[in-house]
């Protein structure tokens, strides 16, 4: 049966060729969508646990309250650690290789009271307490506990897979649409070869597996493609975006787990069996 299937496929190989590629380009666009959802799911889950909080102090802060204020957050069980920014040091943090920023008055620059959080201690009621309590000192101007931007980032993810399984119906119906019609001119050209099995006895299985077969191969093959193309653009661009934005974001790019390359490839094959088959009730009628 494989080897009928190789040969059938060896018959169109320019026919086969661009069914795969074309296969390739709509898994490519499908992978390379649930390989966003992947990482933007571990920045969520990283930035969804409290890690960090910072309180920004007013600017004729007296010196010792700042000192006590900070000695007293630093006390509290689920704080690693309390650091006192003052302007001028914020200001020299974030003018680094910007001397527009560097050259900025410091007034423009809050002081503040930086929390490192530890993880096992640290829950989001809690460091809601703390903030709330906190904002109501006369020298703190306002604590940020970066929820908002989790909750924006929540947001954006559950569109993002909306859009995403709206992408992957749309381009299953254009991997099922390439191998039905590929299978389908398979068919037309091998009509004579169909013809004599059936005058030799053979069964409607025995005529249809290596068709089967051509449509598996057609969607694992573009599948392979598409996941060996994204793997190259995500080597490539991984460097460029640790030096850029993993530092800031504070994860590492991931690729797509072994269990989602397993299913991609399997999926592939399946949506190409499910083409052939269709092809071939259509076509073996007669």
């Amino acid at each position: 049966m494989f080897a009928r299937a190789i040969r059938g496929l060896k018959q169109q190989v320019s026919t086969q060729v661009l069914s795969v590629a074309t296969v390739a380009l709509a898994l490519f666009c499908l992978a390379g969508a649930l390989l966003v959802l992947e990482n933007a799911g571990a920045l969520v889950r990283r930035w969804s646990a409290p890690a960090r909080v910072t309180v920004f102090l007013a600017d004729n802060a007296p010196a010792e309250q700042v000192d006590a204020l900070r000695a007293v957050l630093a006390s509290l069980p689920e704080v690693e650690d309390a650091r006192h920014i003052t302007a001028s040091e914020a200001r020299s943090s974030l003018a680094r290789g910007d001397r527009t920023l560097g050259a900025a008055p410091v007034e423009l620059f809050p002081a503040t009271i930086e929390l490192r959080l530890l993880p096992a201690a640290a829950t989001e009621a809690r460091v809601r307490l703390v903030a709330e309590r906190v904002r109501r000192l006369p020298m703190v101007v306002e604590v940020e506990t970066y929820r908002g931007f989790t909750e924006r980032l929540r947001t954006l993810l559950g569109g993002g897979r909306t859009a995403a399984a709206a992408m992957a119906f749309a381009v299953l119906v254009c991997v099922f649409a390439v191998v039905s019609n590929t299978v389908r001119m398979s068919l037309a050209a091998r009509t004579r070869e169909i013809e004599v099995l059936r005058l030799v006895g053979a069964t409607r299985s025995y005529v249809r597996a290596p068709f089967l077969l051509e449509g598996a191969l057609l969607g694992g093959f573009g599948a392979a493609v598409a996941l060996a193309l994204l793997a190259v653009l995500y080597l490539a661009s991984r460097a460029s975006f640790e030096a850029s934005l993993g530092a800031v974001l504070g994860i590492q790019p991931v690729f797509l787990s072994a269990w989602l390359l397993g299913a991609f490839l399997l999926g592939g094959s399946g949506v190409g069996v499910v083409g052939s088959a269709v092809a071939l009730r259509r076509g073996l009628r007669s």
